[in-house]
């Protein structure tokens, strides 16, 4: 191989490295978020090799009573450790603190590294809707 070919290489080499996802930080992670119009209920693992398993629920509250609305708070949070067990496993790319789903460009949970804290990015209708707060745990609420 000539040098000019084998410094082009290098350099492919050293440019694609760079441009390689790295690995998310494992955890779990659990929020709850309410607005005039959504309640959001989520949670995450990140597993090693850049898998996940999350579940985030949502419901309209746009226009409903404030005894619907605790009605509706009990029923999500409820529902989301129900469905926790049948959460799917999928692989993500990670890179500048971001979260995408594989070969996606959306960004879905955002890392702040100093406080371990996520932000799950919510989207309805196609468009960023909530951003929900979720905090570092040790083990999933069960009630």
């Amino acid at each position: 191989m000539t040098a000019p070919r084998t410094f082009a290489l290098l350099i492919a080499l050293i440019v694609l490295t760079g441009c390689g996802d790295s690995n998310a930080p494992a955890g779990r992670w659990e929020g709850f978020s309410q607005s005039a119009k959504w309640l959001v209920a989520v949670r995450l693992q990140v597993d090693k090799g850049n898998v996940i398993h999350a579940t985030a629920l949502s419901v309209s509250v746009d226009g409903a009573s404030l005894p619907r609305r605790m009605e509706l708070t009990s029923k999500i949070k409820a529902s989301l450790i129900a469905q926790w067990p049948m959460a799917v496993e999928g692989k993500i790319d990670f890179k500048d603190n971001t979260i995408t789903k594989a070969g996606g460009y959306a960004p879905l949970f955002v890392l702040d590294p100093k406080s371990r804290q996520m932000t799950f990015n919510f989207y309805a209708g196609g468009r960023l809707t909530e951003r929900v707060k979720l905090f570092p745990v040790k083990t999933f609420a069960s009630r």
